[in-house]
């Protein structure tokens, strides 16, 4: 939801219902020349009617019934009204606009019990309650306001479609606090030092079972939490400053949440992102993607739950010397994905990991005291990451750098990694059984491994075909160890000698790197691509969040996505993700531009025949829609999980109209 499409349709209906009160033209009315009080002038006025206010004190509780336009003469910093402990403003009527006040003094500041209302560059401070209380109220703007020093600056309850934008919200307990309200919109404001009492859960925007919210381009800082979501779903937080908060972001029993583009730095006493098991259960299937986490006390990114994604971030520095355990990432929970972040000079940890079935891919892990760290954890997968740690300093006792290290872990598998320049071990095993290691890279290590009390296997469980020095083997492949001695009699690149690992063994260790025992496989012709068409009748269309999957019969390769869009509208693809267990692709709209039905993905798209692939796609404007929950194209299958369009309705059987291409 944009505040820019609320104004157009609040103006649209201000000047409907200014025509129907046109049989009497429309006045305007001055206070204190017209009427010595504001609630006289708004008791004599029709609607439609301007009331402007002169320079004053008014000390008024004023109930405002009818649509009308109350405004300052010249501002806020000249025109008080005190509402000496009843609502400054109370509006039951639809369509009132306030505008230029200083209104303080009051329970609540201004109290809305209506919709399509317009509050704006107004000082709203010092109220008993709160700033502003919307209650059961629709599609009001708040906007270009000072809300400051009240309970709550802004309180919404049950309140649906109303956008914040353009305040400083400050100096409140929460800056914003929306309670069973959903499609709200809070952007473009400055919320600062929202933690009056020193104690319970305050925020600069808390959410409590409150859904499809968007959270974007603000600045939120020195608050006690930055953001509190609690039992809330789906909701945006894109490209927000988090900054010296206590906490930045903290999730409870919020579910498929967005989480992108964001800085979040300096928080003091948590951290970064936090998504904590709340009474009804955990955090599950949120993306944190793009963002800049850094130096937060506690950690970067903390969840217990499960299904979630973390990828794309840079996660650094961010530790305190007296907090045990700080780091990068820490997971408790299963199916989540770690992939493609950068993890650097974290205190303890870079990836802390307690659960099952989790994947760790493409990441870039230095100068962390663990690279990667797994405790009772099964089944896990760790692949094709840069891991290279260095020890720290704990009380005068140097701890020194493990790349990876696993205690009673077991069935894990852990292939294609680069482990290098570790200063204790690469990798360490104590207490883990069957994990599979094999196609890794130990190189400069102090100790490129250490196994207590395991037994693990150290090659592929089955042989693989590959090319060494021009020639095609096939046989079973271990692990590079830089300090391997042993000799390759037949040329094979495989060793003849096992590579000793205490009390195990690499059987095949690898001569040289693993990556000189493949050729690279060249980016295959995208002669086919997946499209599903333009359908017979594009209608009803809407805007909103598609979630399905697809399944191709053949390799499809693509780096674009392109909407069809209904004739005559700017229907497109805000946003798009594509996922399987491995990796993601993202990609984001960049506005009405050049080719802007068409947006790119970070990463090249490659789909394999009949794998199952998650894929999100977020509309704006009228798309083309398939009205039906499983689409069958040349290429493959689309189908549908659900569709919640702008309005919040749900369908079962809305597919949007898309070509994957290069």
């Amino acid at each position: 939801m944009r505040c820019e499409g609320k104004f157009v349709f609040l103006a649209f209906v201000f000047l409907v219902l200014t025509a129907f009160a046109s049989v009497s033209a429309a006045k305007t009315i001055y206070v204190p020349d017209d009427y010595l009080t504001i609630q006289s002038a708004v008791n004599a006025a029709s609607p439609g009617d301007t009331i402007i206010v002169r320079d004053g004190l008014y000390k008024e509780h004023v109930i405002v019934n009818k649509q009308l336009t109350i405004k300052s003469e010249r501002g806020y910093a000249n025109c008080v009204v005190n509402g000496e402990g009843s609502d400054v403003f109370a509006l039951y009527a639809d369509g009132i606009r306030i505008e230029g006040f200083t209104i303080t003094r009051g329970r609540h500041g201004i109290f809305i019990n209506s919709n399509n209302n317009s509050i704006s560059n107004n000082n709203i401070s010092s109220n008993n309650e709160d700033g502003i209380y919307i209650p059961s109220s629709n599609n009001n703007i708040i906007s270009n306001n000072i809300i400051s020093n009240n309970d709550d600056g802004i309180y919404l309850w049950y309140s649906n479609n109303n956008c914040i934008s353009d305040n400083i919200i400050s100096n409140n307990n929460n800056g914003t606090y929306i309670y069973h309200s959903n499609n709200n919109s809070i952007s473009n404001n400055n919320i600062l030092n929202n933690y009056q009492y020193r104690y319970g859960i305050y925020a600069g925007i808390y959410l409590e079972y409150s859904d499809r919210t968007s959270i974007s381009n603000n600045n939120i800082s020195d608050n006690g939490y930055g953001i509190f979501l609690r039992c809330s779903n789906k909701t945006t937080i894109l490209n927000n400053n988090i900054i010296s908060n206590n906490l930045g972001i903290s999730l409870w029993c919020s579910n498929k949440t967005s989480i992108s583009y964001n800085s979040i730095s300096n928080n003091n006493y948590g951290i970064g992102i936090g998504l904590w098991w709340g009474i009804l259960g955990y955090s599950n299937e949120n993306s944190i993607s793009y963002n800049n986490i850094s130096s937060n006390y506690y950690g970067g990114v903390f969840i217990l739950g499960s299904n979630n994604i973390i990828s794309n971030n840079i996660i650094c520095s961010n530790y305190h010397y007296y907090v045990e355990d700080s780091g990068g990432v820490g997971v408790s929970g299963s199916n989540n994905i770690i992939s493609n972040n950068i993890i650097c000079s974290n205190y303890e940890y870079g990836i802390a990991l307690g659960g099952n079935n989790n994947s760790i891919s493409y990441n870039n892990i230095s100068n962390n005291t663990y690279g990667i760290y797994l405790d009772y954890s099964n089944n896990n997968s760790i692949s094709y990451n840069n891991i290279s740690s260095k020890g720290h300093w704990e009380w005068h006792i140097y701890q020194p750098g493990h790349g990876i290290y696993l205690e009673h872990s077991n069935n894990n598998s852990i292939l294609g990694n680069n482990i290098s320049n570790n200063d204790y071990y690469g990798i360490r095993l104590d207490d883990s059984n069957n994990n599979i290691i094999y196609l890794n890279n130990f190189i400069n290590n102090t100790n490129n491994v250490h196994s207590y009390n395991s037994t693990n296997i150290w090659n592929s469980k089955e042989p693989i075909t590959y090319t060494y020095r021009g020639s095609e083997f096939t046989n079973y492949m271990g692990n590079y160890w830089d300090d391997y001695n042993g000799s390759d009699a037949n040329g094979d690149g495989i060793g003849e000698t096992p590579y000793s690992i205490d009390g195990d063994k690499d059987k095949y260790p690898l001569i040289e790197r693993f990556e000189h025992y493949f050729v690279p496989t060249p980016t295959p012709t995208p002669s086919q691509i997946f499209d599903t068409g333009r359908p017979e009748n594009p209608y009803p269309s809407i805007s909103g969040e598609f979630v399905g999957t697809i399944k191709t019969n053949t390799t499809i390769i693509a780096t674009k996505l392109y909407t069809y869009t209904c004739e005559g509208t700017g229907g497109h693809t805000e946003h798009a993700i594509i996922c399987n267990s491995t990796w993601c692709a993202e990609a984001k709209w960049e506005g009405y531009k050049e080719d802007w039905m068409n947006i790119s993905f970070n990463r090249t798209v490659i789909l394999m025949p009949y794998e199952t692939y998650n894929i999100t796609i977020v509309t704006g404007s009228y798309p083309q829609i398939h009205h039906t929950s499983s689409l069958k194209t040349e290429n493959g299958w689309i189908n549908c999980t659900e569709f919640i369009d702008a309005n919040g309705n749900k369908y079962d059987d809305w597919i949007p109209a898309i070509m994957l291409w290069s």
